[in-house]
C-alpha cells in the first residue's frame, strides 16, 4: 500500500470512527431520557455512568498493572474531573426539560467558548476572524432560547448552555493533559474524580429502579467509554482540524432519535439556530486549532 492511498484510508477510518463515536454519545442522551422517565434520579444516573466507566478503565488497566496510570499532572486531572461531572450534570438536567435536540446542541456550544476560556485561563490570543464564529453561534443560541420572562421560568436552556460552558473549561484542561498523558490515564481519573464526587449526591438521592433502568444506567456508561475510545483513535490517524466539522453529527443523531422515539420535531427557529450555532462552532474551532497546533483537539 502506498503513502497515498495509506493516507486516504487513514482518513476513512478516523472519519468512520468520529461518526461511530458520535453515534454512541447520541444514545447516551437517548438512554438518559428514558432513565430519567423511568424515575431514575439525575444524581444516580450521573454516578451508575462515571461508575461504569471507572470499572471499565480500572479492568483495561489491570493488564499493565496501573503502570499506565502514573501522572504528574493531578491538578488538571481534578480540573478536568471536577468540570466535565458538573457539565454533565446540568446537561442531563437539561435533558429532563427541553427537547433532547436541544439539549445536545446546547451542550455542543463547547466550541464557541473554547477560544475565550483558552483566552482567559492560558492568556493565548484569539485571532479576530474565530470572532465572527463566536459571534455566529451566539446568535444561534439567541434564536434557540427565545430570550424572555418565560427563559427564567423554564431553565432547561440556562442548563444547557452552562453545561457548553462549562464543558469548555474541561476541555481546555483536557488538551493540556493529552500533550503528555495516555487515553487511560485521562478516562482514569476522570471516571474517579466524577464518581468521587457524584456518590454522595447519588446516595442522598438514591433511587431503587426496575431492572431495565439499571440496564440502561450501565449501557449509558459502556456508550461513553466506548464514544471517548472511538474519538481518541480517530485523532490519532487525522489532524483534529480536519474531524472538526462533524462533532455536530452528534446533534443531528440526537434530531433524529428526538424525532422517531420521542415524537418531538423542531420548529423552523430552532432550525435556524441550530444551523447557526453549528457553522459558528466550526468556524470558531477550526480557527482556533489552526493558531494552536500544540494543544490537540479533545
Amino acid at each position: 500500500m502506498n503513502e497515498s492511498v495509506q493516507k486516504r484510508y487513514g482518513s476513512a477510518m478516523a472519519i468512520a470512527s468520529a461518526l461511530a463515536g458520535f453515534l454512541f454519545l447520541a444514545f447516551v442522551s437517548v438512554l438518559i431520557k428514558l432513565e430519567e422517565k423511568g424515575s431514575a434520579s439525575i444524581e444516580w444516573i450521573v454516578f451508575i455512568q462515571y461508575s461504569t466507566c471507572l470499572t471499565i478503565i480500572t479492568v483495561i488497566s489491570l493488564k499493565t498493572k496501573f503502570r499506565s496510570l502514573r501522572t504528574e499532572h493531578l491538578k488538571y486531572h481534578i480540573i478536568r474531573g471536577i468540570t466535565g461531572v458538573l457539565a454533565f450534570t446540568f446537561y442531563v438536567i437539561a435533558i429532563t426539560k427541553i427537547p433532547l435536540v436541544n439539549a445536545t446542541l446546547l451542550n455542543n456550544t463547547t466550541p464557541l467558548f473554547i477560544p475565550v476560556i483558552t483566552l482567559i485561563w492560558l492568556k493565548k490570543r484569539i485571532d479576530k476572524n474565530i470572532w465572527w464564529g463566536i459571534s455566529t453561534g451566539l446568535i444561534g443560541i439567541i434564536i434557540i432560547l427565545k430570550p424572555s420572562v418565560s427563559l427564567l421560568l423554564k431553565p432547561g436552556d440556562l442548563y444547557g448552555l452552562a453545561s457548553g460552558i462549562i464543558l469548555a473549561i474541561s476541555y481546555v484542561a483536557l488538551r493540556i493533559l493529552t500533550k503528555t498523558e495516555s487515553f487511560a490515564t485521562i478516562i482514569f481519573y476522570y471516571s474517579l474524580v466524577a464518581s468521587v464526587l457524584s456518590l454522595p449526591f447519588a446516595i442522598n438521592n438514591w433511587t431503587n429502579p426496575s431492572l431495565h433502568i439499571w440496564i440502561y444506567g450501565i449501557l449509558s456508561g459502556v456508550f461513553f467509554m466506548s464514544y471517548l475510545y472511538l474519538l481518541q483513535y480517530a485523532y490519532r490517524l487525522i489532524e483534529p482540524v480536519k474531524l472538526s466539522p462533524f462533532n455536530y453529527t452528534v446533534v443531528v443523531y440526537t434530531g433524529v432519535l428526538d424525532w422517531i422515539l420521542f415524537n418531538y420535531v423542531p420548529d423552523l427557529s430552532s432550525i435556524i439556530g441550530i444551523i447557526l450555532v453549528t457553522a459558528g462552532g466550526i468556524f470558531a474551532i477550526t480557527l482556533h486549532e489552526k493558531d494552536h497546533k500544540e494543544m490537540k483537539h479533545p
